[in-house]
């Protein structure tokens, strides 16, 4: 028979505005704790929903000996594909407004993008709702993780809904999207005097995302010098740092280019998750 990533269902849903999504949704065995469940919801969970529950199920057998708290409840944001991604949508899905049409390139499907507050508004009207009624959940931990245009999304939610979640978790975050005008948003931000609080940020970025990896071909070196990614999320990790009321951990990831981040940035992200 196929195999199934255990305790874990699938449900094709719809946002308000009739973007398809395929949602996966993970509750753990045993009593929860007296608060309820942590809830985690992963982006791109096509390609990563079943190692996130692998962790969260590993870390949790032995929870004193992992460092976490408990196993948590995960909700994956994913689309109806068996691919681990659908670049279209999620180019939708994950950027912030106000977007644009991006017309077809060779190779390269015309597409929009600016559609991460459809996809934050379709996490707490039928996500959460939809986890809350398959188990009891902590409503004071609920977290988000991405990667990548996921990171940007998450950076975008902590920015301008940092009450929907407790903690965040970006990987790789896509900070030089539009022109950096991610960088607007948190300059924002950083100066609003009603930031909620506790908020807990980890921010990871691979050690071969800006510079040339043995593996990496040397046309890529222009686009990487033009993204920064190493740098940038480096200092906007140091400029909201001094904040009060928010916990900041930022970690490069020795070894790893753009894509291996990802699952380095599950297994990282999940442990500060539980931990906290």
């Amino acid at each position: 028979m196929p195999a199934q990533i255990p305790r874990t269902t699938q449900h094709d849903l719809a946002s308000r505005g009739g973007q398809p999504f395929r949602l996966f949704l993970h509750v753990p065995p045993g009593e929860p704790p007296p608060g309820g469940w942590p809830m985690i919801t992963v982006l791109d969970a096509n390609a990563v929903m079943g190692m996130t529950v692998d962790v969260v199920r590993v870390l949790a057998y032995l929870p004193r000996e992992a460092g976490v708290r408990s196993a948590a409840v995960v909700a994956g944001i994913g689309y109806p594909t068996d691919g681990p991604y659908d670049l279209v949508r999620r180019s939708f899905d994950l950027t912030p407004p106000p977007g644009r049409e991006v017309p077809a390139a060779e190779g390269r499907q015309a597409s929009r993008t600016g559609g991460a507050d459809e996809l934050l508004d379709f996490i707490e009207e039928v996500v959460k709702p939809l986890a809350a009624r398959a188990a009891p959940i902590d409503p004071s931990r609920h977290a988000l993780l991405g990667h990548s245009f996921g990171g940007l999304c998450v950076l975008h939610a902590l920015f301008t809904r940092g009450g929907a979640f407790r903690d965040y978790v970006a990987g790789s975050p896509a900070i030089w999207w539009e022109d950096n005008a991610i960088l607007d948003a948190a300059k924002r931000f950083i100066a609003g005097p009603d930031r909620p609080s506790p908020l807990r940020l980890l921010m990871t970025v691979g050690e071969y995302e800006q510079n040339l990896a043995p593996w990496h071909d040397p046309a890529w070196r222009p686009r990487m010098e033009m993204m920064k990614m190493v740098d940038q999320a480096r200092n906007l990790a140091e400029r909201l740092r001094p904040l009060p009321g928010l916990e900041l951990k930022f970690a490069t990831l020795p070894g790893d280019g753009h894509m291996s981040a990802f699952p380095a940035a599950v297994l990282h992200g999940v442990r500060f998750i539980l931990a906290g």
